[in-house]
Formats: structure tokens, sequence, C-alpha cells
């Protein structure tokens, strides 16, 4: 953890319980993440104001758009990101100049994220993502996710969207639920430590499935599932590594370098 690095866990309220949402590139298409990450954010309007951003203007799901978050009445808390990666910085640089204190980024393969990252840190702001396949959380009417979800007391926190989706429906096949979901992709700025330490506050939470393909900055994440298992939490540990071919998978995915399985071994021991 660098110097200009927020404390781990730090600032993370406004991913799992926002006062207000905008969906930038919500979209009438069902076939687009834009329609989705809509659709779910109108579910939680009853908790919080929910704003669609659409350059066109027209109407999402009979629900009026704005062409850009400078046009909305208000700034929002907490913006998705669904629109084509050229895209992306400009709309963050837009909304860190209103005040904007959260980003989910859906979007893959956005120029200079590292750099995007930075600007969203230095203006005391946070980013979920790139890559990223949405945020859930039960209690709240937070769902900005594809599909849906039943609520429950398993926490998925993966840095794989699409398993950490996979784990969800295994779950609800299981007859368990949900309790919050965070995909966090490339983690070019909140980090699994981060979600982690929040968690070991979650009352709901019982139990944390956790993937992960890489464990920098291991010590505090060691220190967090610590705090977890103190906290009464049992944590599920899913990771890659054990051949070359899954290593070589972690980097074509999340540009992951993966850590060795004994490290990981020692480092999260199975309770006694």
């Amino acid at each position: 953890m660098t110097e200009d690095s927020p404390r781990p866990g730090s600032g993370l309220t406004v991913f799992h319980d926002p006062a207000s949402v905008a969906v930038v590139g919500a979209s009438a298409d069902p076939a687009k993440w834009g329609h989705w990450l809509a659709r779910g954010a109108l579910r939680g309007a009853h908790r919080r104001d929910v704003y669609l951003v659409n350059a066109s203007g027209r109407p999402v799901l009979d629900t009026e758009t704005h062409a850009s978050l400078g046009d909305l009445p208000a700034v929002p808390e907490l913006v998705a990101l669904c629109v084509p990666a050229a895209h992306v910085g400009a709309i963050v640089d837009e909304g860190l100049a209103l005040g904007v204190r959260g980003f989910l980024g859906i979007t893959a393969g956005v120029p200079d994220e590292a750099t995007l990252a930075g600007r969203v840190r230095a203006a005391g702001a946070r980013l979920i993502g790139m890559n990223s396949l949405g945020l859930y959380d039960a209690g709240t009417d937070l769902h900005l996710a594809w599909g849906d979800f039943a609520p429950g007391a398993i926490a998925v926190v993966s840095q794989s969207g699409q398993l950490g989706s996979e784990i969800a429906i295994l779950a609800a096949r299981a007859g368990l639920g949900i309790s919050r979901f965070y995909s966090i992709g490339n983690q070019s700025d909140v980090r699994a430590v981060d979600v982690l330490t929040d968690l070991v506050q979650d009352d709901t939470t019982r139990v944390v499935a956790l993937y992960l393909e890489s464990f920098a900055g291991g010590r505090d994440i060691v220190a967090a599932l610590a705090a977890l298992r103190e906290s009464g939490k049992y944590v599920l540990l899913l990771t890659v590594g054990a051949s070359a071919a899954s290593s070589r998978l972690a980097r074509s995915h999340t540009g992951s370098l993966t850590s060795g399985t004994d490290i990981v071994d020692a480092s999260a021991p199975p309770p006694s």
C-alpha cells in the first residue's frame, strides 16, 4: 500500500448503500449491459434517487433519461459506467468535477486505466473495476449486476465476474442466497482486501465466497481473512495457478500474476 492509497476498506459505503445512483449508458435494448443495470437500479428507486443517462435522451424502461451527468437534477453519489471504453475517461472526469463519490466500471479495455484510477483516488473518490460484472446488496436493494440474486447470507467477492455469477447460481440451486456481490474486476482502485475488510462489519454476511487470481498485498489480505474469522464468518477461498495453463488464463483475463498455491495454502490454513 502506497502513501496515497486509501486505508483498506475505507470509503466503500457508496458501493453498498449509495444515496443516489446514475447509470451512464442506460439502454432500452435487453441485450446490452445498460439495460440490465438500469432495470436493476430502478428496483431500488424506493430507497434512493435513480438517474438514467443516455446520449439520445429517449426514455428507457418508461423512465426519463438525461444526455449527460451534467444534465442531472442532482449529483449522483454512485455512477455505473457501461459505455464504450473510449468514452469512460471523459465521463469519469465529468463526474469527479461534479463531486461523484464512487464509480462502477463495467467496461473493459479502457485506455490508461491506472492513470484514470489515480485521478479518481486523488479526488477522494473510489472506483470498482474496470472489467467488473457489477454489484449487489440484498439489505439495501442495490442491484447493479446482470441477472437476479436471491437474498441470503453469502457474500461473493470475485476477480472473475462470470465465476462469481456461477457461484451465486450454484448457491441458489442449493437453496442459499446472497448478501452482497462484488465483481472487483481489474482492481485498479478498490481491491479485494478493501471489500473483505468492509465485510467484517456486515452482520448479514455469514460466509464469504472469495475468488482471486492474484494475492498482491498478501499481508493485508491475510489480515482481512483473519478478521473475518474472528468475526465469526467462514471464508471459502478459490484461486488458480496450480498449473501453467491456469496461470496463463489469469494473465489473459485480468492481467494478474498468480501466486504459488503453496504460499496461498500457508497463508490461509483451514479451520482447526
